[in-house]
């Protein structure tokens, strides 16, 4: 049995509200005569599955008990006992966090009742909407339901039944999530990190015995996890895709198709002309089944009568994973491959893919792609932790799994602005009224983002002023969207929804052109996350026309490239007098003082060598091509930024356990002697090449 992981997010988490009533409130020896649980899905009560019974407690029933509930001995003759419906019990808190009132009680009675039974028990992980909103507003006199529903607007019918208190909960509950969000709590682990803060009702609850623990206890154990097979998220589709794809016309008989995919050895051509966006697929089982089915001619029958359209493709640059999780999705055995305009550059097979499969959980399953809702988008981006953190476990560098993660915020962010557009449409504000194009930035764009992302977006649009409206109104949705969703809105203002963010090709190279003449420190902020541009969705052409003129005229504006050079100067790693870093609570801020000068380092040389690179490696390594740094320095920054990301990433997996806010701060007692060494003298070396950017830069 398996509880959710605590990155779970509270929009999309699963849950069971239960109500226990009892023959009395000493957890080590009372009984359970009456329960009721609900499910639930975020905020949405399921109609199934759901329990409602009485039990029979194989013990009297005391009559002040029955004075508050009414189930006497007489009602619960003929009722099974606990050990009947254990299963069934179990079943129900399978993968899902049990919440409550008061629920500390409810959980210490089942386990020691399923000790008494002689029954293998799991500790679920649980959530008090008592404890929860006590910690939200501390001012209030009690927390008994009567006070927690009535100050959440929540009417109590059938108090002291399992079923009517169970109700009053779950509806509570629902009432909880938004304040909770509106407090930027957005998970499992933080919403129990804040129910702790209320320690006098921990310490009250722990001298009731809530928390003791059944010598004869048998305690489930939890299943291993299998392995992850960490080549699929390190991969990317133009490393495995065979090339040159094979295409033929519409009007090629099915026989010569048969014989052209035995000749090239293929599994699938391409129907259309070479050097154009194909107009289907047809497939060695699709021959098959005509052949079984013997309803057409070979001889006479066209390719275009049997062809599948449109053609599933996506673009050469995506990761390995991403493809298998489509074709999952998709149930399709062939993919195309296509470049940055669209056309076919290769294709890749379920055959080609056959010994790199990882399946079920292992693969990030394209839900992002098919979510319709922002509960679902929580989910299915809620996934990236899971997979980040087994990643990491089989070794997998930083600078690895941030691809991965920066992959899916990509998609989330493509798939919000697609679901934007419908809600605008629904909402009666029609079409987009000029083609548009959505940008990720900063290290999202760069590939480079961990757990902490916010959003850093931008909108490029052939629109006019006029068209500004609906724009900005799609923004604000995308906006709540991924916020809702679990990426938090950028403190900076840097989306969509902010007008300086959005605007028409004319207004972009009109605000490029500004920022280069002016440089200001706002301007050079503003440089910094857009340079790291990626095109997510819509007309992609429009950033990488503005992309391509706007590096062109940074590369050769050298008074503003002398300005970056000073701001990177600015931001250079600082030491101690004794030579030791900069530490505050027990923790490194490994981004003021690490990537944020390594990161706007590489993209100051890049832009002076009019790189296109948005990776920090690869665009270091364009500067050692342009022979404006050594191959030896470049590898050493290499090494220092994929070692900076690994360490705040396993930092990041243990704040999201506990349910700490995630950041770019590391705790340093969990840095050995050796990788805290290593660390000073990778920064170091960074501090020393910071201050030498200049002569870099000049001509």
């Amino acid at each position: 049995m398996f509880s959710p992981p605590t990155h779970t997010p509270i929009i999309a988490l699963p849950a069971l509200v239960v109500d226990l009533e009892t023959t009395g409130l000493n957890v080590k020896t009372d009984r359970v005569i009456q329960i009721a649980a609900l499910a639930m899905e975020g905020d949405k009560l399921l109609s199934t599955p759901r329990l409602e019974c009485l039990v029979n407690p194989d013990m009297p029933i005391p009559a002040s008990s029955s004075a508050i509930h009414g189930i006497h001995d007489h009602t619960v003759a003929d009722a099974p006992g606990l050990v009947e419906m254990a299963d069934s019990l179990q079943e129900l808190l399978n993968d899902r966090v049990v919440v409550g009132h008061n629920i500390g009680f409810d959980i210490a009675i089942l386990r020691h009742e399923f000790a008494r039974l002689g029954l293998a028990w799991h500790e679920p992980a649980v959530i008090d909407i008592g404890q929860l909103l006590g910690a939200l507003r501390p001012s209030l006199p009690d927390l008994g339901l009567e006070t927690v529903t009535a100050f959440l607007g929540v009417t109590i019918q059938n108090r002291h039944t399992a079923m009517g208190d169970c109700m009053a909960t779950a509806q509570a509950w629902t009432q909880l999530i938004p304040l909770l969000r509106d407090k930027e709590i957005r998970t499992l682990g933080e919403a129990q990190a804040l129910a702790s803060q209320r320690q006098d009702l921990t310490l009250r609850q722990a001298q009731s015995g809530w928390f003791t623990t059944p010598d004869e206890l048998i305690e489930t154990p939890l299943p291993k996890l299998p392995r992850i097979d960490s080549y699929v998220f390190a991969r990317r589709l133009t490393e495995l895709m065979s090339s040159p794809v094979r295409v033929v016309s519409a009007e090629t008989r099915l026989r010569e198709a048969a014989q052209t995919m035995v000749q090239y050895h293929v599994g699938a051509l391409l129907i259309g002309e070479e050097g154009k966006v194909p107009a289907g697929i047809i497939t060695e089982n699709d021959l098959l089944r005509v052949t079984a089915t013997d309803t057409m001619d070979f001889d006479s029958a066209s390719v275009s009568e049997i062809m599948s359209s449109p053609v599933e493709c996506m673009h050469e640059d995506e990761m390995l994973y991403r493809a298998l999780g489509r074709m999952d999705r998709t149930g399709i055995r062939h993919l195309c491959v296509v470049n940055e305009n669209g056309l076919p550059v290769g294709m890749v097979s379920q055959r080609d893919l056959l010994q790199h499969r990882a399946r079920g959980s292992d693969v990030l399953n394209d839900a992002l792609h098919a979510a319709q809702d922002t509960p679902a988008l929580a989910t299915a981006f809620a996934q990236v932790t899971s997979v980040a953190t087994r990643l990491v476990s089989e070794g997998m560098a930083g600078v690895e799994v941030a691809r991965v993660i920066s992959t899916e915020l990509q998609a989330l962010t493509a798939r919000v602005a697609q679901l934007s557009i419908e809600r605008m449409q629904a909402l009666g504000k029609g079409s987009p009224p000029a083609p548009w194009c959505v940008l990720v930035l900063g290290s999202g764009g760069r590939g480079e983002s961990l757990l902490s992302a916010d959003q850093d977006n931008a909108l490029i649009h052939s629109g006019t002023a006029e068209d500004d409206v609906w724009f900005a109104a799609f923004g604000e949705i995308m906006a709540d969207m991924l916020d809702a969703a679990g990426v938090p809105r950028c403190q900076g203002d840097v989306m969509v929804s902010s007008a300086q963010w959005r605007g028409s090709l004319q207004d972009w190279h009109r605000r490029i052109e500004d920022w280069l003449r002016r440089a200001r420190p706002q301007d050079l902020l503003n440089v910094d996350i857009f340079f790291d541009l990626r095109p997510v969705a819509g007309n992609l052409d429009f950033a990488r026309q503005l992309q391509k003129t706007a590096i062109a005229t940074a590369s050769t504006t050298r008074a503003f490239l002398g300005l970056m050079a000073q701001s990177v100067q600015a931001v250079a790693p600082r030491f101690s007098l004794f030579g030791r870093l900069k530490v505050d609570a027990g923790r490194i801020n490994l981004k003021r003082d690490g990537t944020l000068p390594l990161v706007s380092f590489a993209r100051t040389l890049a832009l002076r060598v009019g790189s296109t690179s948005r990776a920090t490696p690869d665009r270091l390594r364009d500067a050692v091509t342009a022979g404006r740094l050594a191959d030896g320095d470049a590898n050493r920054l290499i090494e220092l930024h994929n070692r900076l990301l690994t360490h705040v990433l396993a930092q990041q997996l243990r704040d999201l356990e506990e349910g700490v806010p995630t950041g770019s701060s590391i705790e340093v007692k969990h840095l050995s002697r050796k990788q805290y060494a290593d660390l000073i003298r990778g920064l170091k070396h960074l501090e020393t090449m910071v201050r030498e950017i200049l002569s870099l830069v000049a001509s």
